[in-house]
């Protein structure tokens, strides 16, 4: 069964039931299942937007969406327990059950969402890419770090994960910090997929937190870690550093430029952490390369 019909499990039956009967030739396609308060259900594919109606032509999709159906699709979704995503909400977001994210926007106040607007539900699939010669060389003998940058969308978590997966074929101590729950689909409770790669996961907890427990207790050769940029990553990958350790990770920006131009990147590249960058080409071919950067 696609990742698609599973989200839909988490969903009312008012979107579930019609949302269901589409065609599983296309279901694998759809890559975000966009709900906005007053307007018809839409689908990304390939990085464009249309409307479900198209595929699901008399299948009682409501042609607009009101605000109670909205409001139990968030409650839904969040298990009808809101607090237990109070920290990731805070940014704008939460992560469900197999890694699926799910983006919020409304009225944001002092108690978390008063208001919820529009709900983005971007389906996770376990995707793996063959990798260039030039990355598959790292993971033989990872000797510096590496980041994969580009935009939303360009593939940096597909080829991450690729990048895993070949490193664990080799004797590396490899820990992965997987806070959000995406890079190895971790499921509540368990890590399925995890377990079939030689490597140690941290899976919903800070990188921060995630990178001190490796170090104190896994000993790694080699750390991954999926979007970093926050003020706190910068020391603790320096901590890696200095023990020794050399880091994957992927970043969000658009070009070279930008990796100063951001502080929180900036203090990164000061680590020494990072050898080199690879700069993915963007949504229109996820996980090709389009530049290397000497760092």
């Amino acid at each position: 069964m696609d990742e698609y019909y599973r989200i839909l499990e988490s969903l009312p039956p008012a979107l579930r039931t019609p949302l269901a009967k589409l065609d599983a030739h296309y279901a694998p396609h759809i890559q975000e299942i966009r709900l906005r308060l007053g307007q018809p259900v839409q689908f990304t594919i390939r990085g464009r937007l249309c409307p479900a109606a198209k595929f699901l032509p008399g299948t009682g999709l409501p042609a607009a969406l009101e605000t109670d159906t909205l409001r139990d699709c968030f409650l839904q979704l969040c298990r009808r327990s809101v607090y237990a995503y109070e920290d990731e909400l805070k940014q704008g977001y939460f992560t469900v059950q197999g890694g699926c994210r799910i983006g919020v926007a409304g009225c944001r106040g002092p108690g978390g969402f008063s208001a919820v607007t529009s709900l983005n539900l971007r389906i996770a699939r376990w995707l793996t890419c063959p990798l260039p010669p030039e990355l598959e060389a790292l993971t033989v003998a990872p000797t510096g770090g590496l980041l994969l940058a580009g935009p939303p969308g360009s593939g940096k978590t597909t080829l991450l994960r690729s990048l895993v997966q070949k490193l664990c074929e080799g004797d590396a101590l490899v820990s992965v910090i997987d806070e959000r729950g995406e890079l190895m689909a971790c499921e509540a409770g368990s890590l399925p997929r995890a377990a079939q790669i030689r490597c140690d996961v941290y899976a919903r907890c800070t990188k921060a937190e995630g990178i001190a427990m490796a170090l104190r207790c896994m000993n790694p050769q080699v750390i991954v870690c999926d979007e970093l940029g926050t003020p706190g990553d910068a020391e603790a990958v320096a901590q890696g550093v200095a023990s020794g350790v050399v880091f994957f990770a992927t970043v969000h920006c658009d070009d070279p430029a930008g990796l100063r131009k951001k502080p929180a990147l900036a203090a990164l590249l000061d680590t020494g952490a990072f050898a080199k960058a690879v700069f993915l080409s963007g949504r229109s071919r996820p996980g090709a390369v389009a530049q290397w950067v000497t760092l």
